[in-house]
């Protein structure tokens, strides 16, 4: 080979490492050859706590910074319209309450309720009673957060307690036996995580317990942690 043919020889492999040089420069760039990363990571938007999989698991135990970011309505158990001052809980309609008749509260209480811009914010937690159901007792709750001030957003039951959730129980004096919720929480009672409602709305809520003995007419009830335990509840 003489020395013009060696001279292209080393100007052609020169030209073909740049192109390579170039090519892997580019993948860099664009993230060939890294580790390659999940597509479709945690959504910030998504809210904290919620169960996905919809397999009724327990789900206290989640970040106290969870946020539903305070959309408003869509779905059963939502207000539509700042008129509606009911929210009415399709899963306890289905429970056999009816919500429609409720009647007056057999007892009611006040506590504390988170409100994004307000400290002072309360919540009315209210107990319309006790209703035997073959082997269960129903109890029908209603929940409304008392807040002129700060967010007017749309939130769950679980953020207006302090990202808590919503544990009622009974207790049969008569026996000595606590009944909590049958099935645990999201089975046997309307699901804190779920529906949205604003402050100045009613969230309408019940709660399932496998029923005392025919001669135990009365129950006392736990309706939301902070509450005072309601005593003597007759059951219809």
């Amino acid at each position: 080979m003489d020395a013009t043919a060696r001279s292209t020889s080393r100007i052609v492999r020169g030209l073909a490492a740049a192109s390579l040089i170039t090519a892997l420069a580019a993948g860099c760039q664009f993230g060939i050859g890294e580790d390659e990363q999940p597509t479709g990571g945690s959504d910030p938007t998504v809210e904290q706590g919620e169960d996905p999989a919809g397999d009724g698991s327990e789900t206290d135990q989640q970040d106290p910074q969870a946020s539903d970011g305070g959309s408003e309505g869509g779905g059963d158990g939502t207000a539509g319209s700042d008129e509606e001052d009911a929210v009415v809980d399709d899963d306890a309609a289905a429970a056999g309450v009816d919500l429609s008749g409720v009647g007056e509260p057999v007892a009611t209480a006040e506590i504390p309720a988170t409100v994004e811009g307000n400290d002072e914010a309360t919540m009315t937690v209210e107990l319309f009673g006790l209703e035997r159901r073959d082997d269960t007792v129903v109890a029908t709750f209603a929940f409304t957060v008392n807040s002129d001030t700060g967010s007017q957003d749309a939130r769950q039951l679980y953020h207006f307690l302090g990202n808590s959730g919503w544990h009622p129980y009974a207790i049969d004096t008569v026996n000595l036996n606590k009944h909590g919720v049958l099935g645990g929480a999201k089975v046997g009672q309307t699901d804190y995580q779920s529906m949205r409602f604003k402050p100045g709305q009613t969230f309408y809520a019940y709660a399932s317990f496998a029923a005392p003995p025919e001669d135990v007419t009365a129950m006392d009830v736990m309706m939301v942690d902070g509450a005072p335990m309601v005593t003597g509840v007759e059951i219809r």
